[in-house]
């Protein structure tokens, strides 16, 4: 073996051994901040949109845009009183349309910003703010823990699965301007690892009630946004002419790197168990 094919093999072993350490770190993190109490699970998902609205105002300004951070984060941090205090549905969308509001009136007013800053800023509110305020709603709900468990379960499937199905048996390219890396085979070796996990989250939960159709589409559906959500976070970089959003979490990338997937998929299971629920009554 070389001397380069030594360093390179060596930088590799380093790249991965600190990509597992900040996994299971920022698992744990999450896996205390979820369970320990609706207060904890609400100012997680805060902390997160937070970091997320300044690393894609950077992201605007990068692709030479503008945007304010301030309106997207007074935007979350009402909608996480609200729902810590466990107000009704329609308050998300008028805490929506007022910091759209003001982020008009703030560019209006500001000669550096004007309609760029205003474009710029209400995108960052879209998203992910809008995004992460849903997941907020979801985290309030007495439901809660089903879709965003599922959801989230079938996306790392579908994404672990994509990339080895992609190694083995890629040929033909998903989104080549996007994310050159993605092949058509790798997406369907993800979705059938995440139809899989539907059967397996059947099988644990069917004593409950649960329903084997039910389980597979929801893991399916969402997983498949997910990947659209990978791609579009992909777009936005690939825009801005970055490789990852910020370098937050060793070996990872930044919030927007890691939760890209889980703001499309989330959303996506918990409208799919309502609307069944909704057909069905």
């Amino acid at each position: 073996m070389s001397l380069t094919t030594k360093i390179s093999y060596l930088r590799k072993a380093e790249t991965v051994k600190k990509r597992v350490i900040s996994a299971i770190v920022l698992l744990a993190i999450v896996g205390v901040c979820i369970f320990v109490s609706d207060i904890t699970r609400e100012l997680l998902i805060f902390a997160a949109a937070v970091i997320a609205a300044f690393e894609m105002r950077n992201c605007v300004v990068n692709a030479g845009g503008k945007a304010v951070v301030f309106p997207p984060v007074l935007f979350m941090t009402v909608n996480t009183v609200l729902c810590l205090i466990k107000a009704p549905l329609w308050t998300l969308a008028a805490a929506f349309i007022g910091s759209a509001m003001l982020s008009i009136c703030i560019c209006v007013c500001r000669e550096d910003l004007m309609a760029a800053g205003a474009k710029g800023t209400l995108f960052v509110l879209m998203y992910p703010m809008a995004l992460f305020a849903a997941i907020q709603r979801i985290l309030a709900a007495d439901n809660w823990l089903y879709p965003t468990a599922v959801a989230a379960l079938a996306t790392w499937s579908c994404d672990s699965f994509a990339l080895f199905g992609g190694r083995r048996f890629g040929k033909t390219k998903l989104s080549p301007l996007v994310s050159p890396n993605k092949t058509v085979e790798g997406s369907l070796c993800g979705a059938a690892a995440s139809a899989a996990f539907g059967v397996l989250a059947w099988a644990l939960l069917r004593n409950f009630g649960a329903e084997l159709w039910v389980c597979v589409t929801v893991a399916l559906v969402s997983s498949t946004m997910g990947q659209f959500g990978d791609l579009a976070a992909s777009l936005f970089k690939r825009e801005a002419g970055i490789k990852d959003y910020s370098d937050l979490i060793p070996g990872h990338g930044g919030m927007m790197d890691r939760a890209d997937s889980l703001l499309f998929s989330i959303p996506t299971a918990w409208f799919f168990i309502e609307l069944i629920e909704l057909i069905r009554n």
